[in-house]
């Protein structure tokens, strides 16, 4: 093969790559949509898409991981954030966040640059995530982060916990299933059973 042809193949896989990262954003939205249909199982037909189609949350994540994948895909979310940012207030730098996010509130969010949310998570209204500055800024799968919260950079935050509003979770390791509160946040106590919603 002559290097010309070399460089048209390997640019098609590149292409494929980079397309196969952008569904995966879309297919990450998909769940999300799931899980807010969840909370609505009482409408049926016709009012459950009108219910869903007023749902701010919906509209939110459509616009973050509509730019994630247009960026995986393009290199560019080609203005997606910009209106994430004017529509909700909610300023977002990673795409690192597993699917069925779910933002009840979406308003007055920040997460920072090489953050991870992990899948299933819940952030609610005023929440800031500092971005990731030497260790990792990491919020295991099924969390709930209550309104006002702040975790700060290098907090590492255990899978199915629940920070209460206003916390401030500092740097360090949270074992899984656990309550924080205050700020400085502490171990209030281990979660319920049935305490974090799926």
């Amino acid at each position: 093969m002559s290097a010309a042809t070399l460089r048209t193949v390997s640019s098609l896989g590149a292409l494929r790559a980079r397309a196969r990262r952008g569904l995966g954003h879309l297919r990450a939205l998909r769940e999300d949509v799931r899980r807010v249909e969840a909370t609505r199982p009482e409408l049926h037909g016709a009012r459950r898409l009108a219910s869903l189609a007023g749902d701010t949350s919906l509209w939110a994540l459509t616009l973050l991981r509509g730019g994630a994948a247009m960026r995986a895909s393009f290199g560019s979310a080609l203005g997606a954030h910009t209106l994430l940012r004017l529509a909700f207030h909610i300023d977002v730098w990673t795409d690192e966040i597993g699917a069925g996010l779910r933002l009840p509130h979406p308003f007055q969010i920040v997460i920072g640059e090489g953050v991870r949310v992990g899948a299933g998570c819940t952030v609610m209204h005023g929440v800031t995530i500092q971005r990731a500055r030497g260790a990792p800024t990491e919020i295991g799968d099924g969390s709930v982060i209550g309104a006002s919260a702040i975790v700060l950079s290098g907090a590492r935050v255990g899978a199915r916990s629940l920070i209460g509003a206003a916390s401030v979770v500092r740097a360090g390791e949270t074992p899984a299933g656990r309550v924080l509160v205050g700020a400085p946040a502490r171990i209030a106590r281990a979660v319920r059973e049935g305490e974090v919603a799926t």
